[in-house]
């Protein structure tokens, strides 16, 4: 019996999904990250290395507050809901394509941002008078550190299981900016913002009273007709029959 558990994609154009400044700093702060690991002795350019990373991760959370589209934050919220649901999906190997970053990968994304702006927190308090010496500083900046090579493992593991999973090379569509396009227009079952966007479109003008308004039954407008009647025929009576 043959496996479900690959998607087998129809032949679907590719759009335009990640912006320029997404991709950029997506790979700057990939290649300083690997920069500062190499050099991993705290000297001046392991430090530069580290405070470009942390400038890295800054703009690239105010490019997404001013955004549109699939680069804002908005569209980045992770959700336990929602990653309960895929979760139970992805066991039973029917996770469902998605357009961006799937829910398991929204908590990598915000797991890896926030760990490099606590090595470049620890690294900067490490240079510190108040803190120069201090070996608890310094073994917690190796922890995090530690922690960020385990989630960078994490994520590459993750990228390449989906890339397999759903037939696309994802780290292609971080360098070229292009995706392929959802086939069937399908709703995922684990984003509720695009159930409410199928129910109410983006852009879509709000009814009129008079289409919100139902119609009246049948017997009803019968009703209607019989009281608008006698109203009219008093109208139509000669002044002299008054």
């Amino acid at each position: 019996m043959k496996s479900r558990s690959r998607v087998r994609p129809a032949a679907a154009r590719r759009v335009p999904f990640w912006d320029a400044a997404v991709r950029l700093l997506h790979w700057a702060l990939a290649l300083l990250v690997l920069f500062a690991f190499l050099r991993d002795d705290g000297d001046w350019w392991h430090r530069a290395g580290g405070y470009a990373a942390v400038v890295l991760v800054a703009a690239r959370l105010l490019w997404g507050a001013a955004a549109r589209g699939n680069a804002r934050l908005a569209a980045m919220q992770p959700s336990p809901r929602a990653t309960r649901r895929y979760l139970q999906l992805l066991r039973r190997g029917r996770a469902p394509r998605q357009a961006g970053h799937d829910p398991l990968a929204l908590w990598m994304v915000w797991l890896l941002w926030t760990l490099v702006l606590l090595l470049g927190l620890t690294g900067w308090m490490s240079r510190l008078d108040m803190f120069w010496g201090d070996e608890r500083i310094q073994v917690l900046h190796a922890w995090i550190a530690n922690g960020l090579l385990a989630a960078v493992a994490l994520h590459l593991t993750g990228v390449a299981a989906m890339s397999w999973l759903w037939r696309e090379n994802l780290p292609a569509a971080m360098v070229t900016g292009r995706k392929r396009e959802l086939e069937g227009n399908a709703l995922d079952p684990t984003d509720s913002t695009a159930t409410r966007a199928s129910i109410n479109p983006a852009g879509a003008p709000p009814p009129t009273a008079r289409q919100a308004a139902p119609a009246l039954p049948a017997c009803g407008q019968r009703a209607a007709v019989r009281r608008r009647q006698p109203a009219a025929a008093a109208l139509r009576t000669p002044p002299a029959a008054r």
